[in-house]
């Protein structure tokens, strides 16, 4: 997947044996990786790139915040240099993802892992340009016939730590092509401003 175009890559932690969900996204957010995979795995992905800005979702959790470090250790071997460093073919950046859709979205933001919070949140990407199905093609797809067989179009909807992921991949992006449109927080996390409201 080699490529001399910059690309934009986030990642989200989870548990499991495959702990780093990474998205990439290019310079038109267009999503040309999405897995699961070990941090091994990742960092060897984002490796093959040449000029990569990464975003990386802060956990909340102890346990996935050790992945995160180990995560965080190894891609600084790979030459990955902080945020604040300017002219660097490989930054890494911090952010928070659940306060990337809490600032985008104008009302109250849902649990991540329901059905409706997935849908607001994959809404949320969609209209700020990322290439992915549109969330409301899940309701298109339902009907009385699938619903009495139980079968839901769940296929059609990114899991909670892919949006995750994939908003990260999006600070990464704002950062390098939007930067007036993204803060600084007080622990050093890069987030969206506030959009203007009508």
């Amino acid at each position: 997947m080699m490529t001399n175009e910059p690309v934009y890559a986030g990642v989200d932690f989870t548990s499991g044996r495959h702990p780093v969900m990474l998205a990439v996204l290019d310079d038109t957010l267009n999503v040309t990786l999405l897995e699961k995979c070990d941090i091994a795995q990742a960092v060897a992905r984002l490796k093959e790139y040449d000029e990569v800005s990464l975003a990386v979702n802060i956990p909340t959790t102890a346990r996935l915040s050790e992945i995160c470090s180990g995560f965080k250790k190894q891609i600084g071997q790979a030459g990955f240099e902080s945020y604040s460093t300017k002219n660097v073919h490989k930054q890494l950046i911090e952010t928070n993802a659940q306060e990337y859709f809490r600032t985008l979205i104008r009302k109250s933001l849902l649990p991540r892992r329901t059905l409706e919070g997935r849908v607001q949140r994959g809404l949320v990407l969609f209209e700020q340009g990322l290439r992915i199905t549109d969330p409301m093609d899940f309701f298109e797809e339902l009907t009385a016939h699938h619903i009495l067989d139980g079968l839901f179009p769940y296929e059609l909807l990114k899991s909670a730590s892919e949006l995750d992921a994939l908003a990260s991949a999006h600070v990464a992006w704002m950062v390098v092509n939007e930067p007036g449109q993204t803060r600084i927080m007080e622990n050093r996390l890069v987030v969206p401003r506030e959009p203007e409201r009508d």
